[in-house]
């Protein structure tokens, strides 16, 4: 058995983001605009107002300037930037304008930087109110020139522009935070899915069983009432009609084929009886069994509705209920209570007395009949075995409902009589943990796996005419039987 673990490359990544598309997108956009909303609507907007000054290094006019006079005058440069925020400085400027702001809050809405590593300087105020901004850095213009004359002694600050109204926020800067909302939106919303997808071991519709498992998928058989819609709904040979037992399948058991019954279905079923035909050719006995790893995967329903195609195919079949502890058979076929399989090898009826006859043309059913205390002690019988081989030489094929292997082992107690079993996989339920432990407990009781037969498909991804289980199943199973020889 090959290991079920993908290796995480682009291409995974890749199949993780479009099948959960539409949850990332909404996720992305949710975030983006709560994040414009945030900034807004809640955020405290700010303004900016600049100044251009330019600072010189001697205050007497010279005709020409000096590459020294540059230097010293970009170091100047450095030295405004201190004197801007120095607490005179402030204190001056809270005092003129009485502003209602410590010195620490007003040093936090000025900065002062070089313009490109040049002698040009940019003043920037920020403030809640445009007004105010223009206001205080026009009044710190006005400090500088007494205020570096007095500190530094010579050179000399020459206004450039003066600060203006600007009615536009500098902050918050609401295109960038959507912006980032929406990106941090779509990449939590993949690493959710992503790690929801690592996380989640049920058998998925793109999982290669064939490959993980070498084993081949027989069919994938839809939903009964999703293929009742009128999208899927084709009936015999493409013709489209209503399905009138609709209303009356409440649930996967006891949905049995019948001329009611989706054409997708009915070649979905068509397919697992080709291939089950070939996998149990090369046995000396028609005798197959149906089991799955855990019980309300549609075990029972499967295996009725594979020996049914078999009926219909003009085949004899016998279905046995060996599922002694839950049976369910009577009930899906409507079928009077009597005695069944466990009379039968308990010694208190024949068999002619268990069988149901001509259930549906072609096909018996024995029922599992009265619940004894011994499911296991019986089934694993030689009356059992001499049952199951006077069967064989009655019928085509002879089916069995047995429990599913991962609770009990009572299917495991025919592997030397049979041909082999068919596996029913719940897509999105069953887990490959459930796969893995059902096969290493047939492998282990010497038993044969053929096949699985998938089910709870949905229609979209199977095929509306079955096409694909016609070319995908046969030719694995070939591969299959070609590898054992």
């Amino acid at each position: 058995m090959e290991n079920m673990e993908e290796t995480l490359d682009l291409g995974y990544l890749f199949k993780v983001l479009k099948k959960h598309i539409v949850f990332v997108l909404i996720i992305g956009i949710a975030c983006g605009v709560g994040a414009f909303c945030v900034s807004d609507f809640l955020l405290t907007k700010k303004y900016e107002s600049k100044a251009m000054l330019y600072v010189e290094n001697n205050q007497q006019s010279s005709d020409s300037v000096n590459i020294n006079d540059i230097n010293a005058a970009q170091k100047l440069v450095n030295t405004c930037q201190i004197l801007f925020k120095s607490g005179t400085m402030l204190d001056n400027l809270i005092a003129n304008l009485d502003l209602p702001y410590t010195k620490d809050e007003l040093n936090d809405m000025i900065t002062a930087h070089s313009v490109n590593g040049t002698e040009v300087m940019e003043l920037v105020v920020e403030s809640t109110s445009p007004q105010e901004a223009q206001k205080i850095v026009n009044e710190l213009v006005k400090l500088a020139s007494d205020e570096f004359t007095r500190v530094i002694k010579s050179g000399s600050i020459e206004v450039v522009d003066y600060g203006e109204v600007n009615t536009t926020p500098s902050s918050p800067n609401v295109i960038l935070i959507t912006g980032a909302g929406l990106v941090f939106g779509l990449i939590l919303a993949y690493v959710i899915v992503f790690v929801h997808d690592m996380l989640d071991t049920a058998v998925k519709h793109d999982d290669n069983l064939a490959k993980l498992y070498n084993v081949p998928v027989f069919a994938e058989i839809v939903e009964f009432d999703s293929a009742s819609n009128d999208k899927y709904a084709y009936y015999s040979y493409g013709s489209k009609k209503k399905n009138k037992n609709t209303e009356a399948r409440k649930s996967q058991e006891g949905k049995l084929l019948s001329d009611d019954t989706p054409f997708a279905i009915t070649e979905a079923y068509n397919t697992a009886r080709t291939n089950i035909m070939f996998a149990a050719s090369t046995g000396k006995r028609k005798i197959i069994a149906v089991t799955s790893s855990n019980p309300s995967e549609g075990k029972s329903t499967n295996c009725s509705n594979i020996a049914i195609s078999f009926a219909n195919a003009g085949y004899k079949v016998l279905l046995v209920e060996c599922d002694l502890r839950k049976p369910t058979m009577a009930k899906n076929f409507s079928l009077k209570a009597k005695s069944g399989l466990a009379d039968v090898l308990g010694g208190f009826c024949t068999i002619n007395e268990a069988l149901f006859n001509d259930v549906i043309h072609n096909l018996d059913i024995i029922t599992a009949g009265n619940i004894p205390p011994n499911p296991s002690e019986l089934l694993g019988s030689e009356v059992m075995k001499e049952f199951l081989e006077a069967s064989a030489e009655a019928y085509d094929y002879v089916f069995l409902d047995t429990p599913p292997v991962n609770v009990v082992t009572d299917s495991q107690l025919m592997n030397d009589v049979i041909a082999g079993l068919v596996l029913v996989i719940r897509e999105n339920s069953t887990t490959h943990y459930d796969v893995q432990d059902m096969l290493e407990k047939i492998n282990l009781a010497n038993g044969k796996a053929l096949g699985f037969v998938k089910t709870f498909c949905r229609p979209e991804k199977t095929g509306r005419y079955g096409k694909k289980y016609s070319y995908d199943y046969k030719y694995g199973y070939s591969n299959k039987n070609t590898s054992e020889g």
